[in-house]
This record gives structure tokens, sequence and C-alpha cells, in this order.
């Protein structure tokens, strides 16, 4: 209930319901979390690698205290999926309302001492011990560290870039006409245009009515102005005070111009 009390930042255009990306998200996310409670229990139950790691008693051969382990684990790293999910950015970057960090911080100290000192018959737990509480905390936490990466990785699958960057970008494997060379012209040719002042036409346009001759006048009009401003600033007084007030950062409107050219 606190997540309607969260501090988030508003989205600066329309949004709308992204359900695709929420769905891939819930499906991979969950997928994740179940296969590292499964590694988790493995360890705890058929191996002594917590043990000798951290040197605690193992709880390999006592079914109830593996149930209260495994409840803690997937406490914790079900409820710290909220702080991945509510973020566009990483997790620890964007911060989470006091209220939804307090409701955390409560459940799973609650959620802990449950783990540590419950004795239940009724649902076959027996309390795990600090020492064992406190590995699990550790665990969950190497374990959130990706899941940051996970949620980058679905929304750009999910944005269609990760095909482009992978073949159509790659000169050699894409399958445009001549290896793309047209667009890419294109793509320069508005770029000019933008840039020298001029009105902009669509890049297709470009391709198809193959008007390069302007755009070698616009490549040679930006040369000629370039080898200008060199030769001023190399051969003339005034080109070479300015040039050196801007390197200097001054204000050459404050200085006093009595110098001539």
């Amino acid at each position: 209930m606190t997540i309607s009390k969260d501090r988030v930042k508003p989205s600066p255009l329309p949004d709308s319901w992204k359900l695709k990306e929420i769905f891939a998200t819930g499906i991979v996310l969950g997928t994740y979390m179940a296969i590292m409670t499964v590694i988790f229990f493995f360890l705890a139950s058929d191996t002594d690698f917590f043990s000798d790691t951290f040197k605690v008693r193992s709880i390999r051969n006592n079914p109830d205290e593996l149930t209260a382990a495994l409840y803690l684990q997937v406490s914790i790293i079900s409820q710290a999926l909220i702080f991945v999910t509510r973020s566009r950015s990483w997790s620890f970057i964007e911060r989470p309302g006091l209220l939804l960090v307090g409701a955390f911080l409560i459940a799973q100290l609650l959620a802990t001492v449950i783990a540590v000192y419950a004795h239940w018959e009724f649902a076959r737990m027996k309390g795990i011990g600090w020492g064992w509480a406190a590995i699990i905390w550790i665990y969950s936490i190497i374990t959130y560290i990706p899941l940051d990466i996970i949620k980058f990785g679905i929304r750009f699958a999910l944005s269609g870039k990760a095909w482009d960057s992978m073949i159509q970008k790659r000169i050699a494997f894409t399958t445009k006409k001549d290896y793309g060379r047209g667009e890419r012209e294109a793509q320069w040719a508005v770029a000019q245009r933008t840039l020298h002042g001029l009105s902009t036409i669509e890049s297709s346009e470009l391709l198809n009515d193959k008007s390069y001759r302007e755009l070698s006048e616009i490549a040679d009009m930006a040369k000629r102005r370039a080898e200008v401003a060199r030769l001023r600033e190399l051969h003339t007084l005034k080109g070479h005070v300015e040039s050196v007030v801007k390197l200097k950062g001054l204000d050459i409107d404050a200085i006093q111009q009595n110098y001539t050219v």
C-alpha cells in the first residue's frame, strides 16, 4: 500500500500502459529469482558450501530449518524487487519514498526474526539462528545486483534497437542496397542542411531524387568558410586577438579595442 505514496519522477510526456514490457519483465525477472532460490536450496541442502565458507553449522539434514531459510530468502528478494521495477534507471540512484523504505525494513525485520526464532510445528519451521540469517541477507544482496542489468536488457531488446545493432549497423551483414551507403549519405545531407539553416527534406526524398550535387556544394561552402576563418586568425591582428580571447575565456566586449587592423 505504501507504493501509492512513493517518491517518483513524473513522465515529461503522456504515458500509457506498456503491457509488453510489463509481461516480459515479470517473466524474465521471476524466472531469474526462481533460479536463484533453487540454487540457494541446492547449496544449503545438498552441499556444505555455506557451512565451509562462513563457518556455520550445516542444516542440510534438517528440513524444518531449510524451510525457515527458504522463507527468509524468498521474502527478502521478492520484496526488494519493487525497488527495481519502480525505477527507470539504477534502483540505487532513484531514491524511494520513506514510507516504502520503512515498510520494506519493517516487513523484512519481522521475517528475519521469524526465521531466526520461530519454532512452528504446523508450518514445519524451526529457527536457523542469526548466523544463517546474515548469510541469507548477503546472498540476497548479491543476487539483487543483476536485477537492474536484466531490466535494462529487457528494455533494450523490446525497443528494437538490438537487431539493428547486431545486423543492420554491421556493414558486412546488412541487407541494405550498396551496404547502406545511400542511407548514410542522406542522413549526412539532412544533418548538413540543418546545420546551415536550410530547409530539411526527408532522407527518402534525397535517395529518390539523387540530388548529390547540392550536397557537394554545401560541403564545399563549409570548407571555404573554415579556410577563410583560419586565414583570418593567422594573418590579421584582430583575428589573432579574438582567437586568444576565445581561448582564454575573456569577455571581448569589456576590453577597450584600441588596436587597428
